[in-house]
């Protein structure tokens, strides 16, 4: 159930209005129920019926809270890799990488940029969502050595 219980102050007014030996057996079922799920089974009549009221309550939160962090988790799952334009954006803003990438394939800056924008425009024509940072450096280096590489001599001739 939920992992830390709430106990609502219209509760605590309503559960005082009871009598003194009903109070703290009831306080505790609600407790036990928030923590564990565990339904009491010992409890008087009075407090039982006080208990099936405030359960829906109970529930309903717990549920909320259940989907929260479900949400929370598939979330953080789907962080680990970035939407692949924001992996672009990511690497134009590496400017070490932009200097290394500039010094190892002879190119200005501007034009390491442009390929950058043709990388995110490729891979999301190709239905490429989501990708890792690494792995779309990879793809850009392939795609600046490919531009980069000298061209074949028999076509000058």
């Amino acid at each position: 159930m939920k992992r830390t219980p709430k106990f609502d102050k219209a509760w605590s007014e309503s559960i005082a209005m009871l009598p003194a030996e009903l109070q703290q057996p009831l306080i505790d079922a609600i407790k036990e129920y928030q923590t564990t799920g565990i339904e009491p089974a010992d409890l008087s009549p009075i407090a039982q019926c006080v208990f099936n009221l405030l359960k829906p309550i109970i529930d309903r939160r717990a549920k909320a809270a259940s989907d929260q962090r479900r949400r929370r988790e598939a979330k953080a799952v789907v962080q680990c890799a970035p939407v692949t334009i924001e992996a672009g954006r990511r690497v134009k803003q590496d400017r070490k990488y932009i200097r290394l990438l500039a010094k190892r394939y002879n190119l200005i800056h501007r034009d390491i940029k442009a390929e950058i924008d043709r990388v995110s425009a490729l891979l999301a024509a190709n239905g490429i969502e989501r990708i890792p940072v690494y792995l779309y450096k990879e793809y850009l280096e392939q795609r600046l050595a490919d531009i980069t590489a000298p061209e074949d001599s028999a076509k000058y001739k």
